[in-house]
């Protein structure tokens, strides 16, 4: 009892020391301790511990941090959900480091230069010290033995961004050097923090606004020519925030947190220390969830030789997270037939944007194709956008394929995408090389136009420009959509037809790896052999299905073919001024789900009922007539 006693005395003293800020000496942080030199920290598979000069290991975040629930009792953790995504493991990107190899074996010279610019937004709790500690540069091998800068993307560099920082954009950040740590909520209760971490928790509404992330997602990167002279241009490899800025979401104030960072209006007790702190609303969930499931897949796949800290169960939230993200908020889908003869059949596919940035957005390598076929019965008759074993698409055009609005020959598909150019514009892969934009046709978000002023580093580059559909709505831009047209040849085929449109996702293609595969380093080779072991296949963001049936009734006379009650539901009567002999009713994906027959006769013509037992959803009803003719009618069934 008496041990117990003293134990629970010892526990109280803590706590009161905590709250009324006495100092401890067992838990206070050394100045410019250096954490990470230790390889087994590093490889333990654990969060890194301890400090630097000015950032903190999130596993001490994790003390205090990670034991969050919402309303319901449902744990939503703040470094648990962190440490799965690819912000925490920006560091340990396998594509990220043979990417920045290649580039320093392409200008060997300019090596120091490159490293140390990525490792600005992908190891920046090392990156910022090793420059405030007065190193000019900072290397890739010094990121290796530094686990704080195999934190990532990580507490500490996010929340230590100071107000003065935003507008500063290529990871140019300003970094708080008096240890003050920003935070969405006022008056919070900073003595637990300050005594065990050295931090001051302050309030500033800058830590929810999108221009915190624009801090790195707006990146400009130096040109260098084929001499390996640095030219004095930049090119924008990405300006994620620069879309937002011209879009519908900023006049709305949807900002990239409230994306990405989900918020919920539960009250979350955000720290568990002291355990009696009242809960703060709203709470943004750590998701930072993106459209990365390659990547994501391909880390949980190599987990122990990458060092990846976060647990499997971990990585599948993140990876299910980004699915959502790519499947319900990216794009929708519409489908049209507008007309159809002997020879053609006409579509439309409508792709409108539900993001707050261009789609596909983010680094170059990454992209979105339309693939679209028509099948009569067995045999299919086109095919744009076909993938092969290897998960090439089919007919892609060697350099790169142009912007089309109008597809009429299987060989041409749809892929939205950012061509970097050279000087001598010419398609490259090499950042470094990178002078101007061959093509830019990703779709814009609601509300783009040619107007804003960030126009100059966002703006649609190719034969996207001279499309009619393209970001416009009856000539007026700002529509955030594509309207992608298909003349299909028919040849004389009258049968009914399925059609099925599909958009895939791709964070990287083996067109786009062939330069950097020609060359060879251990990371190269490492990140080589991860690729062909991975599982490459796109993520289908989203499908639309029609089918098509060819009619024989001269259009003049099908405004006398009534089926009614049209939406209904279930029983349904035709009339008709041609002698009824079979009625089918299919799905929109063109399967035949029932049949009717032994119709009535009457003057002139059928009538007919049937019970469509089916679920509701729209469907096209076949009627087949004793002159040989046919049509179709499009009915809605509503139960």
């Amino acid at each position: 009892m008496k041990f117990v006693n003293f134990f629970s005395l010892f526990y109280i003293v803590l706590l009161l020391c905590l709250i009324n800020g006495i100092p401890l000496a067992i838990s206070a942080p050394q100045d410019n301790y250096k954490a990470g030199s230790s390889e087994e920290q590093i490889l333990s598979g654990e969060l890194p511990m301890g400090y630097n000069s000015l950032f903190a290991g999130s596993g001490e975040c994790l003390q205090c941090h990670d034991e969050q629930v919402n309303n319901q009792g449902e744990f939503i953790g703040i470094i648990s959900d962190w440490r799965s995504s690819m912000m925490a493991n920006s560091s340990k990107d396998p594509f990220w480091r043979a990417k920045v190899s290649h580039e320093t074996l392409v200008n060997p010279e300019h090596a120091e230069l490159l490293e140390d610019v990525c490792t600005r937004c992908h190891a920046p709790l090392g990156n910022f010290n090793a420059h405030f500690n007065g190193q000019e540069f900072y290397s890739i091998a010094e990121m290796e033995t530094d686990s704080l800068a195999r934190d990532g993307v990580s507490c500490t560099l996010c929340h230590q961004i100071m107000p003065e920082s935003l507008g500063n954009y290529s990871g140019e950040m300003l970094i708080g050097e008096n240890k003050t740590i920003w935070g969405p909520y006022q008056n919070p209760f900073g003595n637990p923090m300050i005594n065990h971490t050295g931090y001051t928790p302050t309030y500033s509404s800058h830590i929810e606004e999108s221009q915190l992330c624009g801090s790195c997602h707006t990146l400009l990167t130096p040109t260098i020519d084929y001499e390996g002279n640095i030219t004095g241009t930049y090119f924008p490899e990405q300006a994620i925030y620069h879309e937002w800025l011209n879009s519908n979401f900023k006049e709305n104030n949807i900002t990239c947190q409230k994306c990405h960072m989900p918020h919920i209006d539960d009250l979350v007790q955000i720290s568990s220390m002291p355990p009696w702190l009242d809960g703060r609303t709203p709470f943004a969930k750590h998701h930072l969830a993106g459209a990365n499931v390659f990547m994501l897949k391909l880390l949980k796949e190599n987990m122990e030789v990458l060092g990846i800290t976060a647990t499997e169960q971990q990585l599948d939230s993140t990876i299910n997270r980004a699915k959502r993200m790519l499947q319900q908020s990216s794009l929708t889908l519409e489908l049209t037939e507008t007309s159809r003869t002997s020879d053609t059949l006409f579509l439309e596919l409508a792709l409108t944007n539900l993001s707050g940035h261009k789609f596909p957005t983010g680094y170059p390598s990454r992209r979105a194709f339309i693939e679209l076929f028509v099948v009569d019965g067995n045999d299919t008759i086109f095919h744009s956008g076909e993938i092969d074993n290897e998960f090439n698409i089919v007919g892609e055009d060697d350099t790169y394929e142009p912007h089309h609005a109008i597809i009429n020959d299987p060989a041409d598909v749809q892929i939205y995408e950012m061509v970097m150019g050279d000087v001598n514009l010419e398609p490259t892969t090499v950042l470094a090389y990178a002078y101007q934009h061959l093509k830019d046709n990703r779709i814009p978000p609601a509300g783009f136009t040619s107007a804003h002023f960030a126009w100059d580093t966002v703006a649609v580059s190719g034969l996207a420009l001279n499309d009619a559909d393209f970001n416009k709505n009856e000539g007026v831009e700002g529509s955030g959509s594509d309207n992608v047209k298909y003349h299909i040849p028919l040849n004389g085929n009258n049968g009914l037809l399925s059609i099925k449109a599909l958009v895939h996702y791709q964070t990287v293609s083996n067109k786009w790896l062939e330069h950097m595969f020609s060359y060879t380093s251990g990371e190269i080779d490492n990140f080589k052999s991860m690729y062909e072991s991975a599982d490459k296949t796109p993520v289908v963001i989203g499908e639309a299905l029609l089918s098509s049936v060819a009619t024989s009734v001269p259009e003049r006379d099908q405004k006398d073919i009534q089926v009614y009650p049209n939406p209904g539901s279930g029983l349904f009567q035709v009339f008709s001024d041609h002698e009824i002999n079979l009625i089918n009713v299919y799905d929109q994906s063109g399967q035949l789900m029932q049949t009717f027959h032994n119709f009535a006769s009457v003057s002139g013509g059928s009538s007919a009922k049937f019970q469509l037992d089916e679920p509701s959803g729209i469907y096209l009803v076949e009627m087949l007539y004793a002159n040989q003719n046919r049509t179709i009618k499009k009915i809605i069934l509503n139960r």
